[in-house]
């Protein structure tokens, strides 16, 4: 009997298998067993969308209550120019009070430790009081705190700053045991470091949260098709790879609609282009529409380029197209350098060491192919 959809692309939702990650829960491991003996590394997971980032935090909760440390989880909702680092703070301790047990009698006095909310100053002192009181409700030796999607704190990115403070006043570092594993974007976290240049120095540890290898992605879609009644051809899931180039969500949502694809238990090549198509017309939905409205429409040119071309072009080479072939046009030949540094400035390009600019996701490069002139 065939078993309903194993995988599980919803933004959030943990996988049915956690695949690869062994050198990332491997790094985390030796973090937990350095903060039993005191010496506290505070940890930043960085990722861009889709990484993994919320599984990877999940796993790291979960890793630190087998091995005797409670943990909250932590997710943080997008703030705007209108909140203030206190609100920010006030949510942090919330949700920290939700997901540590033997917290009830702190939950009664949280509204008597936030009181001045209006006072920007008083976020610091706040926070140093609320992690105090606790603390002492807390009967270990080490409390781990995981803040997910902290990039969300850009408008009040003073909140990471505060943090920063108060992890490191001396009555924090006597008195408590506070473990905090934050994550977020790259940008997001520059961004921080630009405003607040001490917030690089003091969460100075930091772990990617890269694609998966080939053979972590082989084994994940196999482990999670185990028992299902559906099995894919060697060469399906090769291609899923291809094509993900190992991005967790995009290797999660290819292989839920290949599995919808399925005849009589199997998913075949022929199920492969549909199955694709469907893919990127989420993706589509979700994000890839998003990034190209980024760019203008010279811009959406040169992208056209590098999708079909599916390779680093260096300037010289956009120059050639741009005069001789079939992709020659009416085009300002002596602005495609700056169009091409837009393009890398919007993160909607990357750049080899030798100058030629690519598509780095393979899956928004095939979006673009198919579906960018609709």
């Amino acid at each position: 009997m065939i078993t309903s959809n194993p995988f599980t692309p919803q933004s959030g939702w943990e996988p049915k298998i956690f695949g690869g990650r062994n050198q990332e829960l491997g790094i985390f491991k030796s973090i937990l067993d350095d903060a039993v003996n005191a010496r506290l590394n505070h940890l930043v997971v960085l990722g861009e969308w889709g990484a993994g980032k919320t599984s990877l935090l999940k796993q790291f909760k979960r890793m630190s209550q087998e091995n005797g440390f409670p943990a909250a989880f932590c997710g943080i909702s997008k703030f705007t120019d209108k909140n203030k680092a206190i609100d920010a703070v006030y949510l942090i301790a919330e949700e920290m009070i939700m997901g540590f047990p033997k917290t009830k009698g702190v939950q009664k006095d949280i509204p008597e430790l936030f009181a001045k909310r209006k006072a920007l100053s008083n976020a610091q002192i706040q926070f140093t009081k609320f992690l105090l009181e606790l603390w002492k409700t807390l009967d270990t030796k080490l409390a781990v705190v995981l803040l997910d999607d902290t990039q969300n704190l850009m408008e009040v990115s003073n909140t990471i700053d505060i943090l920063r403070a108060v992890l490191s006043s001396e009555d924090v570092i006597k008195n408590t045991g506070f473990l905090f594993i934050l994550s977020s974007t790259p940008a997001g976290w520059a961004s921080f470091i630009d405003k607040h240049d001490p917030v690089g120095r003091f969460f100075r540890k930091r772990l990617n949260a890269d694609n998966l290898k080939e053979n972590e992605v082989m084994a994940t879609i196999d482990m999670t098709l185990k028992g299902t009644g559906v099995a894919f051809e060697e060469e399906v899931k090769k291609n899923v790879f291809k094509y993900t180039g190992g991005h967790p969500y995009e290797v999660q949502l290819l292989a839920s609609h290949l599995y919808d694809s399925q005849i009589e238990g199997k998913v075949k090549s022929e199920a492969w282009d549909s199955a694709l198509n469907s893919t990127l017309k989420e993706l589509g939905r979700d994000y890839f529409s998003f990034l190209l409205s980024k760019a203008s429409d010279r811009e959406k040119d040169l992208l056209k380029i590098l999708a079909e071309e599916k390779r680093p072009v260096t300037i010289k080479d956009f120059t050639t197209m741009m005069i001789v072939g079939k992709r020659a046009k009416k085009f300002p030949i002596a602005n495609i350098k700056n169009f091409l540094y837009r393009l890398e400035e919007k993160g909607l390009v990357r750049r080899t060491e030798n100058s030629g600019f690519y598509i780095q996701d393979l899956m928004f490069a095939e979006f673009i192919v198919r579906f960018a002139s609709e």
